[in-house]
């Protein structure tokens, strides 16, 4: 059987198999009307159809990451179940264990998981703990689709015509850096020398301040927003220098719209 065959039966073997758990909580007594009866069973259908990837994680026993802004480090868990009635996500403890996770309530968590090029991105209100399951609560998300990992152009830079910055993280000396490249959603930089004992994944970063190229004068101020470091490498050769991607954190519209126009320029230029 072709890869494609076999992806639509899994699928819907993990349709039924989810109609199989619930179906039964929907079942209405004879004495309602059977159109009532459709209508419940449609919208289930709709409800399982547009959580599907969820559902598949829970009965493929997928891990997937989770990200908190109170961490600088990821963590790992598992989705225990897809409540469809009180519509909620529920997901195992975090691994590594955190102190207190009580207090996750009423925070936002970022859960993704990656399938080949494709990711799933979602934001989710944390809605309660329970001390007996040792289970996070947490709200259905609007969109659970995979999506490409990469949603913004990313434009390579000319090492002839340079772009700098200035990165300031939370803690310790700003970094003097020059862009490799530059998108909607982040930037990759060049610092020279080795920062790897200051760096970590998911780091925040207080403030990046970008100064694009300008043909006017007075030149336009430098753009400013917060970040987060996504990965990062050090290279030896032919110089010591480190490479950072940053994820673009809070950005006023007016610096969105000037990184667009200048992506746009360069684009034409090439």
């Amino acid at each position: 059987m072709t890869k494609p065959f076999i992806q639509i039966i899994h699928r819907a073997f993990v349709v039924m198999n989810i109609f199989d758990r619930v179906f039964g909580r929907l079942s209405k007594p004879t004495s309602e009307p059977k159109t009532e009866q459709l209508d419940s069973h449609s919208s289930l259908f709709s409800q399982v159809n547009r959580y599907a990837s969820l559902i598949g994680l829970q009965d493929q026993r997928q891990l997937i990451e989770v990200i908190s802004p109170d961490f600088t480090d990821s963590f790992q868990s598992m989705i225990i179940g897809v409540d469809l009635y009180q519509q909620q996500l529920i997901i195992d403890e975090l691994s590594p264990k955190i102190q207190n996770p009580e207090t996750l309530v009423g925070r936002k968590l970022t859960i993704r998981h990656q399938k080949d090029k494709q990711m799933i991105n979602i934001t989710v209100d944390v809605i309660a703990w329970s001390e007996d399951t040792q289970c996070l609560h947490l709200a259905l998300p609007e969109d659970t689709t995979y999506a490409p990992r990469r949603r913004d152009y990313r434009m390579e830079l000319l090492s002839n015509a340079p772009v700098n910055a200035v990165i300031t993280p939370v803690y310790g000396s700003p970094w003097h850096s020059t862009l490799t490249n530059i998108s909607l959603g982040g930037m990759r930089i060049i610092v020279s020398g080795d920062l790897r004992s200051e760096l970590e994944k998911h780091k925040p970063l207080k403030k990046c301040s970008i100064v694009l190229p300008s043909n006017h004068l007075p030149a336009e101020p430098p753009i400013h927003c917060s970040g987060r470091v996504k990965s990062f490498r050090f290279i030896g050769r032919p110089y010591r220098r480190t490479e950072i991607s940053i994820e673009f954190g809070a950005m006023s519209e007016s610096d969105q719209l000037a990184i667009e126009q200048f992506i746009e320029q360069v684009s034409i230029a090439a």
